[in-house]
């Protein structure tokens, strides 16, 4: 919904059939990479004081949702959906990771 409202709202007349399923597959893709990092994340971090390479890979899906969220708002300052992404990432980040 977030991804294809400006579409709709611009008109769709200008994408091409191509940049449609582009669009739908990058949207797709990014959604399932911003959820999947998330679940890890949760899964994890049970761990995360008893092994280093754990506290590691944390850290590094906190820095992956930091600047997901981050370049939702950059690329997307209109659009709500990247704003609530951005407080999202931002709590599982220095809320979850780095208080832990």
């Amino acid at each position: 919904m977030a991804t294809f409202t400006p579409l709709i709202t611009g008109g769709l007349e200008s994408v091409s059939e191509m940049q449609v399923k582009a669009l739908t597959y990058m949207s797709l893709i990014c959604g399932a990479s911003l959820i999947l990092s998330g679940l890890l994340l949760f899964l994890l971090l049970p761990f995360r004081a008893e092994h280093k390479a754990i506290k590691n890979a944390t850290n590094i899906i906190g820095i992956f949702l930091l600047a997901a969220g981050i370049l939702a708002v950059v690329y997307m300052p209109y659009n709500p959906f990247a704003w609530i992404t951005l407080i999202l990432c931002l709590s599982a980040d220095f809320g979850i990771i780095r208080t832990k």
